[in-house]
């Protein structure tokens, strides 16, 4: 004889039934729609291996393969290689989420099995479970191959549009006189200049480039978005108060000079707001007979730095010549300095004069050694390419000091070295690290000389501190350089990294040091950061990726 179950457990168990028939035509619908999705959807786990993949995922790579526990690498997928993609430099999305916690966008080159290089747009978010476990990421591969060749095409158009900018421009200048002749009626000549004025507008907005009109009172009469969106809305302001923040006309007015000369006019300065431009400054008359000029604004700053790193960099490459041959010359009278005053000592019988002898013995050698420093560090110019390697911060540092200490002593600036004294090993470009050092060591000399000029005073120091510390789960090697000079102020403390910003009198500097510096630290993986108070100390930090090798290495 059979139990009957009560009506509300056999209803419990429809329900059950019905929530689970539910679920799985969720789970069936999810699934179908994400395998019609264009674009290879992934799943990647911490430890590299893909979890799950639609089917345009799977269509992807010929050798895919995801079933059990033959989940392949992402890597594998991708590239059709063993190893991550980190070993041959490019950025890994899984990696990245994971020191950032958010979603991230990369691009890579991609060859397919037609040999065919395409370029493709990575996406990779995130993904946890329900106790907030981070399980791995959902990554989407978008090919962007025509989206770059439209952005190819563009800049040749913008080109085009330039020289055509250029030339329509000549044109309004020379046909100005010969449209007021043809054209009959006041009306009419301003619509035609109103139609060709917007019709530059856009062409100078396509080509990014802004565009001020000016009167000969230094007035703003017109600007574009592009200036809009820079400066704000200036109408009815003068030049050189947006230009320069300055409550005068400039002493070299290129504006005057080209409605005086009725040629076009162009130089580059630096702005108000730290960036470079080149300015090219047309003069022509308006319909109300009054000369005013159009001004065509153009940020130049990155190829600015771009190429003082250039010349730079040629610099240092005759300086490694020369030194090359210098030392070659010093080495040799030093050799014989040192080798006689040995003689001389073996045969002297006074102490005094072994002590003086060696001396100059022990000075020679010091010499010697400051020529091989400044040789090595001259010759970094054409290693921009080396490869990085395991290097100890302490060698950095005494290489360093070897080629500075001298000029420290001699301003009477005292300097210690203090914190962690075992080997710190970071994965970098030893020279390009000791330009970073050098820099910031030249940079706390300026500061310390300009708050004690000329004067010895205990104050007058720089303490550089050595430590480990943690960052988003990571050991960064930290090198804290702490000058009590003059501090900076706290109102540009975030623009002094800029390029070409510079706090020394012309001359004294090139503004690229710091931005120099920051760029090189970034490249290792690292961070610059900069606390100061003004009249007290100035402390740049310098975290660096520990190098860690691993077991058995």
């Amino acid at each position: 004889m059979s139990v009957l179950k009560p009506p509300c457990v056999q209803d419990a168990k429809i329900k059950e039934v019905d929530d689970l028939h539910t679920m799985q035509t969720q789970f069936n619908f999810l699934h179908s729609l994400i395998n019609e999705v264009p674009d290879p959807i992934l799943v990647i786990g911490t430890d590299f291996r893909i979890k799950f993949a639609n089917r345009a995922a799977q269509n992807f790579s010929n050798c895919f393969v995801c079933k059990g526990e033959k989940e392949p690498f992402c890597h594998n997928l991708v590239y059709n290689i063993n190893f991550q993609c980190s070993t041959l430099g490019r950025p890994c999305p899984l990696i990245e989420v994971l020191e950032s916690n958010k979603p991230v966008v990369v691009e890579h080159e991609i060859e397919g099995d037609d040999g065919l290089v395409r370029n493709y747009e990575i996406h990779a978010s995130p993904l946890w479970d329900e106790e907030g476990h981070f399980l791995g990421i959902v990554e989407s591969i978008r090919d962007i191959t025509d989206r770059a060749e439209y952005a190819r095409q563009l800049q040749k158009i913008k080109s085009e549009l330039e020289t055509s900018v250029e030339e329509r421009t000549r044109d309004l200048l020379c046909n100005n006189d010969i449209l007021r002749t043809e054209i009959v009626g006041r009306q009419n000549i301003e619509k035609i200049l109103r139609a060709e004025r917007d019709k530059f507008q856009v062409m100078l907005e396509a080509m990014g480039q802004g565009m001020h009109i000016l009167n000969s009172d230094f007035t703003i009469e017109y600007q574009n978005d592009v200036l809009r969106d820079l400066f704000g809305d200036q109408i009815g302001r003068t030049c050189y108060e947006v230009y320069k923040g300055r409550n005068v006309p400039c002493d070299v007015c290129r504006m005057h000079e080209a409605i005086d000369s009725g040629q076009v006019q162009r130089t580059e300065e630096i702005m108000r707001n730290e960036r470079h431009y080149s300015q090219s400054y047309a003069p022509f008359k308006d319909i109300d007979g009054e000369d005013k000029c159009l001004i065509l604004l153009n940020d130049i700053t990155e190829e600015k730095m771009y190429q003082a790193e250039t010349m730079r960099t040629g610099q240092l490459a005759s300086i490694g010549e020369l030194a090359a041959g210098v030392a070659h010359e010093i080495n040799n009278p030093i050799n014989g300095i040192i080798n006689f005053s040995q003689i001389l000592m073996d045969d002297s019988g006074d102490d005094a004069t072994k002590n003086m002898l060696q001396r100059i013995i022990n000075e020679g050698e010091r010499v010697a050694l400051i020529v091989s420093k400044l040789l090595a560090f001259a010759r970094q110019g054409g290693n921009d390419s080396a490869s990085y390697v395991a290097t100890e911060i302490h060698e950095v540092l005494e290489d360093s000091f070897a080629l500075l200490g001298h000029q420290y002593k001699k301003d009477g600036i005292h300097y210690a070295v203090t914190g962690s004294t075992d080997p710190l090993l970071v994965c970098a470009n030893p020279h390009k690290l000791q330009q970073v050092c050098i820099n910031l060591l030249s940079n706390a000399r300026f500061a310390l000389n300009e708050k004690f000029p000329k004067e010895r005073n205990k104050g007058k120091k720089l303490e550089v501190h050595l430590g480990v510390t943690n960052l988003k789960e990571k050991k960064f090697a930290r090198i804290s350089f702490t000058d009590y000079g003059c501090g900076i102020p706290a109102e540009i403390i975030e623009s002094v990294c800029n390029p070409f910003f510079s706090t020394k009198k012309p001359g004294e500097g090139t503004g690229l040091g710091l931005s120099i510096s920051q760029g090189i630290v970034k490249e290792f993986k690292g961070h610059l950061r900069i606390k100061s108070e003004l009249g007290k100390y100035t402390t740049i930090m310098v975290d660096l990726p520990v190098c860690e090798p691993e077991k058995g290495e």
